[in-house]
């Protein structure tokens, strides 16, 4: 399980939402991810091809694609594919 304060959902190179806390559940083809959504689009938060991004000092982000995305109020649940 790998936990973080910050990530954020793209949609190419668009911001979609910024998410506040967030939990992954990860396994060989991908995870479950939960995190606290910040603040959304919800036009681009229904696009395809989603990816969720966790910055790092000093380092190349991690990314990993969104394969399903479902918000309820404030919290995400997402499907994750292989990080890329």
């Amino acid at each position: 399980m790998v936990r973080g304060q910050a990530g954020e959902l793209r949609w190419g190179y668009h911001e979609a939402a910024i998410l506040g806390p967030w939990t992954l559940s990860a396994d060989g083809a991908g995870g479950d991810l939960t995190a606290t959504v910040v603040r959304s689009q919800a036009f681009r938060v229904q696009q395809p091809a989603l990816t969720f991004r966790v910055s790092r000092q000093r380092a190349e982000p991690w990314k990993w694609p969104v394969l399903s995305l479902h918000i309820v109020g404030t919290t995400l649940y997402a499907r994750l594919g292989p990080q890329e």
